[in-house]
């Protein structure tokens, strides 16, 4: 499965966000597919697959106490489309 990390964190921490980010090991059972920054704002969307919710929970546990979360489960649109008209 795909999901699609936001995380937002406030102004003014972006060095301690970015020193976290090059620490960070990616759990086994969680593929990194692609990862983009808000260039104007200070938030990251990570597109990640796996079908670990173990993996899954510690990719995403440490960031909790350094700003604010979201996790979306997500489809490619043409493969949403083929299965509702199914």
């Amino acid at each position: 499965m795909q999901f699609i990390n936001i995380f937002t964190w406030e102004p003014g921490k972006t060095a301690e966000i970015m020193e976290a980010r090059a620490r960070e090991e990616v759990p086994e059972g969680v593929t990194v597919i692609n990862e983009w920054v808000d260039l104007v704002g200070n938030t990251v969307f990570r597109l990640i697959e796996t079908d670990d919710p173990v993996a899954l929970m510690r990719l995403s546990f440490p960031w909790g106490d350094l700003g604010y979360k979201e996790m979306h489960l997500v489809m490619e649109a043409k493969e949403a489309l083929s299965i509702l008209k199914g």
